[in-house]
């Protein structure tokens, strides 16, 4: 339930506040740190950080330091440092050493600066003990990454192993970029306290009271594609990149339903009873607790331990076993119940429906409604769809694939224009009008599955026996049957399970002319990227799950669980870059 969700974290964070609190008491302070991040085009971040920090004997030795590990992509140039040097009055500038030595005397570092750790830790002699003035300025490459369908990044920018009294990130765009509420989507993680927007092109990130060794500034931001030009290309989805972030984090609860209220109003009257009648509750719980905590972490363990058995058990129960191979396609069997059938067998984690998509568009292409075509966009040739047979009207008879198909083809239809050829980016640009809302989520309706007991006891066996026939395809001692349309079925349900390269790659080999007679596989042949399909598929997932996003974000509450937020989350802001402790050493 999201209240005792709620109230779990509540407890978590006081735990650790009064842990945090009694280890940090005598170590160094720092009493202001300002950040400045100011991001090019190119998606690099010039970065100037002030800090303001009391030294304490106790726990800094000879250095200060601040580590940036994890950098994906990315790396720390033009370090500059200027501040404290004894017998010296201002601010002066530090020399910058090629080789940082962290065995090094404090007189020996002092006045100077340098990389540690392959480039990842930003160190500087602090000189002596004592409250003293640090300008750090330095630039991240590749922060900024291009992503399919948006540019971005989840970054660590604090995670620091002593107490900040104040704090305050302040990220903006230099030159002609302006970031704003229309084309930037925000979210912090780590701390408790606010991102919000100070007028046009300045972002600014703020801890409510400061930040506590171990909490973090962890931002996630997401603009719409030509803001930036970045020149570091991600190597995964962005949607899978958000989703890790908000994993965990208070963005992803809902409203409070009629059962969370009910709740509430039980706990308040269970506080009553306990303050009234504390004595007699106190003997029954100490009468009751061992034996009920045992039965309760024997009842755990049962199920943490027995969950593969239970699924071993139905698998062998359904007729699912190594080595039984099934070498059709069976006409009754429809994308979304065998992705049922997937999510109630598999031991760890079900099945994305990009791979369903994938699966359409292979089916889409076979029968001539769309193939693969090389144009040219701004100067360079790209991999396309192009929509042979548009269609913007499904008729009302079509079920299961055949309807998936239709709508999948409407979509395509509409987002590529009159030229009816997908240009990069097209799609994810028509997701993004609020007008095409309704069809999307009408389509991704359409993947949704429900439990089938008749089905699965039906086609399990047979399902799974084919993945094992696909992926044995090339090792089998038998001769297959060479028809196309059998063979493009094969690729269907390749792509279906995953496995499209691996299974076209056997394909080629046992019989190459099938490349002159499938229109799939001529398509593919067309494309220069290999994994064309499954980089088609994972664009037109990721647009039409952002474009869900979007629409619920609208019609939430001001919070933004899925959009974005003017309060940070104190959980949350996994995957992030940079960060890994720092302070005195």
């Amino acid at each position: 339930m999201f209240l005792m969700t709620r109230i779990w974290k509540g407890l978590r964070l006081m735990l650790l506040l009064t842990v945090l609190s009694a280890t940090t008491a005598v170590a160094s302070t720092v009493k202001r740190l300002d950040i400045n991040v100011v991001l090019h085009d190119d998606g690099s971040a010039a970065i100037r950080e002030l800090w303001d920090i009391d030294l304490d004997d106790s726990d800094a030795k000879t250095e200060w330091y601040v580590a940036h590990k994890g950098l994906q992509g990315m790396k720390i140039t033009q370090l500059h440092i200027q501040g404290f040097i004894p017998d010296k009055t201002g601010m002066q500038p530090f020399e910058t050493l090629e080789e940082w030595d962290v065995d090094a005397s404090r007189k020996e570092k002092t006045g100077k600066c340098g990389l540690n750790n392959g480039g990842q830790e930003i160190c500087w002699g602090f000189g002596d003990w004592g409250r003293h003035q640090y300008e750090v300025s330095y630039v991240l490459t590749g922060l900024v990454k291009a992503y399919d369908t948006n540019d971005g990044f989840n970054h660590c920018f604090v995670d620091m192993n002593c107490q900040i009294e104040q704090m305050q990130l302040t990220i903006s765009g230099a030159d002609t970029i302006s970031l704003s509420e229309a084309n930037t989507r925000r979210w912090s993680f780590g701390h408790q306290g606010t991102i919000i927007f100070e007028g046009n092109n300045k972002l600014v990130v703020k801890p409510t009271n400061g930040l506590d060794s171990g909490e973090r500034i962890i931002v996630m931001l997401e603009f719409d594609k030509g803001v930036f030009h970045p020149t570091v290309k991600a190597d995964e989805p962005w949607a899978d990149r958000k989703q890790r972030a908000l994993d965990g984090s208070d963005f992803e609860e809902e409203e409070w339903s009629l059962t969370d209220w009910l709740l509430l109003i039980g706990l308040i009257v269970l506080c009553i009873v306990f303050y009234f009648c504390a004595d007699l509750i106190a003997t029954l719980l100490l009468s009751i607790f061992t034996p009920l905590l045992l039965v309760f972490l024997g009842v755990v363990w049962w199920i943490v331990s027995l969950s593969p058995l239970r699924t071993y058990r139905r698998r062998r129960k359904a007729g699912i076993a190594k080595g039984n191979y099934w070498r059709t396609v069976s006409p009754e069997w429809s994308l979304t119940k065998n992705k049922m059938i997937v999510d109630e067998m598999a031991y760890f984690y079900g099945m994305n429906d990009k791979n369903i998509i994938a699966a359409l568009l292979l089916k889409l292409i076979a029968r001539g409604d769309v193939s693969i075509t090389r144009e040219k966009y701004k100067r360079k040739m790209h991999d396309m769809l192009k929509i042979d047979k548009p269609t913007t009207e499904i008729e009302a008879d079509h079920k299961g694939d055949e309807q998936l198909c239709q709508h999948l083809l409407k979509l395509l239809t509409l987002a590529s224009g009159k030229d009816l050829i997908l240009q990069p980016n097209e799609f994810d640009e028509w997701c993004k009008q609020r007008k095409n809302a309704t069809i999307i989520k009408n389509f991704m309706k359409l993947l949704e599955t429900k439990y089938d007991k008749p089905y699965l006891q039906q086609h399990a066996a047979n399902l799974f026996g084919l993945k094992a026939y696909l992926k044995d395809f090339s090792l089998l001692d038998e001769r297959p049957i060479r028809e196309v349309k059998l063979w493009d079925q094969y690729m269907m349900y390749a792509a279906f399970f995953g496995i499209a390269e691996q299974v076209s790659r056997n394909m080629e080999q046992l019989w190459p002319e099938y490349r002159k007679m499938s229109k799939i596989a001529k398509s593919l042949e067309t494309a220069t990227e290999g994994a064309i399909v499954s980089s088609f598929s994972s664009s037109i997932y990721t647009a039409t799950t952002n474009a869900v996003e979007r629409t619920a974000a609208r019609t939430s509450s001001s919070r933004g669980s899925s959009g974005f937020s003017s309060f940070s989350s104190f959980s949350g802001g996994g995957g992030f870059s940079g960060g890994g402790g720092g302070g005195g050493r």
